[in-house]
């Protein structure tokens, strides 16, 4: 697998929703981050789906309101223990999340 991100990845662990629809929604934990986009591994039993977009959402250790970030699927993987993985580049945040995320991205690495 290539790394075709832009901004350096760091290894941190959040918790996401990665929402497909209303009614349909999986717990997924973060392997590494970025100011782009994450990599996402997948915690508990069922289906993900396979879309080429969703939601993301996530809460960052600041108190702040959730983020939620529209993703694109950029790539599928599985770790070394067979746990399924994706790979998601933001297509869109709204402007004062972005710039939250990017100063907590931006903290992590200091």
């Amino acid at each position: 697998m290539t790394n075709r991100r832009t901004a350096n990845r760091l290894p941190l662990r959040l918790y996401v929703n990665h929402i497909l629809g209303e009614d349909e929604q999986c717990l997924c934990m973060t392997e590494d981050v970025s100011v782009d986009g994450m990599r996402l591994v997948r915690v508990q039993d069922g289906t993900w789906g396979n879309p080429r977009h969703v939601w993301l959402q996530f809460e960052l250790p600041d108190d702040g309101p959730a983020i939620r970030a529209l993703g694109e699927l950029c790539y599928e993987d599985t770790t070394p223990g067979q746990a399924p993985v994706r790979g998601f580049r933001f297509k869109y945040l709204n402007p004062h999340a972005r710039r939250r995320f990017a100063r907590f991205v931006d903290q992590q690495v200091a």
